[in-house]
């Protein structure tokens, strides 16, 4: 399995274009394919493509070329996917949970990505989402990128 593991937040900006889609451009780059690809992503990738339409933050057919561009990184084997058991990263997210949400204040998601990184040998955690990072670092993940950089722009859904 890879070693690393990007966030959902980060590979769908090389899907669909934003504020921060640069700089998660470099980071994935930085880190070279291939990523670890989750349960979780193969749900919220595509449904988060789908809520841009229904947003109004890109068409239909933007959202269909991104859709056959995150099929197409799966067909060519840029996304690797984990053999890591679902059961197994939410028991991990719970114990995280336990750990960490009381202080860093994570959000579900954030817990199972960082716990599917766990679960699936990860080294590597790529992420823009603050909190995210937090509890991956605790949790001895390297972040990427290094710094978090200051003009991102975070929007928690």
């Amino acid at each position: 399995m890879t070693a690393n593991y990007a966030d959902t937040g980060i590979l769908l900006k090389s899907y669909v274009l934003d504020a921060n889609s640069n700089e998660a451009e470099l980071t994935l780059r930085e880190m070279g394919a291939p990523f670890c690809y989750s349960l979780i992503h193969g749900l919220e990738i595509p449904n988060a493509i789908r809520l841009k339409v229904f947003r109004r933050e890109i068409t239909a057919p933007q959202a269909s070329a991104a859709l056959r561009a995150f099929r197409a990184d799966l067909d060519k084997g840029l996304l690797e996917r984990s053999s890591a058991a679902l059961p197994a990263i939410f028991l991990r997210a719970e114990k995280l949970s336990e750990k960490h949400s009381a202080k860093l204040g994570t959000r579900s998601l954030d817990l199972l990505h960082v716990a599917a990184a766990l679960e699936s040998g990860c080294k590597r955690f790529a992420s823009l989402d603050a909190t995210q990072r937090q509890c991956a670092r605790l949790e001895k993940l390297e972040l990427h990128p290094a710094v978090f950089p200051r003009d991102v722009r975070i929007r928690k859904s």
